[in-house]
């Protein structure tokens, strides 16, 4: 009958592990400028696959939606206008973007992959209420072209801004037509008012007549400023270009420099077993 062999009472697995270890550190120790080669060789590749790398151009404009608001000038309206996703709907429409080329001498593949759009951060002490209420957006558009992605961002931000305004555009057309009548017959009140052939109860119906037309004439002055300066959106600063990189140099040189350490300690491990083969073949 067979008997199991009783284990070593000398064996000790943590101690084999020690030896391994210390074994390692030895061929590391003598081979250390493998792992130094590795590391400045690979940092080396790295900055310079960093310095051949796609450069991009950033360019980014800033949009004001605007704040409809009702006929009487006081109470605020919602309409697209007030949604900031209308931006990005309009900017990567597919026409939009062709027009846009077109302007820009380009194609809009140039651009089209680098579009996006963003809420700029409202300030802390305004409320979940009025956070949505005058936002601005920033639109941006990245291409391999400064002129390009100028051009592009300015373009449809301009498009967005045409997009989103056709209301407070109504008003202040409608809002000039007011005034512009309103200063008609103020000029013809006031001429009628001097004609001394006019009775006096009859100019004091033209004066009250003028001073309603005056009031009139006031308040649509103020309403045309509030469309134009307030409800109307606006491109209110043009993007301008800055170059951007495609890829982080340091990103790239550090990746670079840990994958020649890997292969110079590797190298460095398997040095003494490769070596003798290649000897020996060079020999025979």
């Amino acid at each position: 009958m067979a008997t199991s062999r009783a284990p070593d009472k000398g064996f000790d697995p943590e101690a084999e592990q020690e030896v391994d270890f210390a074994r390692y550190g030895r061929m590391l120790a003598r081979r250390w400028w493998l792992v130094a080669v590795g590391v400045v060789a690979g940092a080396v590749i790295g900055y310079l696959v960093s310095l051949g790398g796609t450069k991009l151009y950033s360019a980014t404009a800033t949009i004001y939606l605007g704040q409809p608001y009702g006929a009487g000038g006081s109470n605020t309206v919602i309409s697209i206008q007030t949604n900031p996703s209308a931006v990005g709907q309009i900017a990567s429409a597919q026409a939009v973007d062709d027009k846009v080329a077109t302007q820009c001498k380009t194609t809009a593949a140039a651009f089209r992959k680098g579009i996006s759009v963003q809420k700029v951060a409202t300030a802390s002490t305004q409320t979940k209420a009025t956070a949505q209420v005058n936002p601005l957006v920033t639109l941006t558009v990245q291409a391999v072209k400064g002129k390009v992605a100028t051009c592009a961002a300015n373009g449809l931000a301009r498009a967005a801004v045409a997009g989103l305004g056709a209301y407070p555009k109504a008003k202040i057309n409608q809002y000039r037509s007011q005034l512009a009548y309103d200063t008609s017959e103020i000029k013809r009140l006031s001429a009628a008012m001097e004609n001394p052939a006019i009775a006096t109860t009859d100019k004091l119906v033209l004066e009250t007549t003028l001073r309603n037309d005056q009031q009139d004439r006031q308040t649509f002055s103020g309403l045309l400023l509030q469309a134009i300066y307030v409800e109307r959106p606006q491109l209110t600063i043009p993007a301008a270009p800055h170059q951007v990189s495609a890829q982080s140099p340091r990103n790239t040189v550090v990746i670079a420099a840990i994958i020649g350490l890997i292969l110079g300690v590797l190298g460095a491990l398997l040095w003494d077993r490769v070596m003798p083969r290649l000897s020996s073949r060079n020999g025979s």
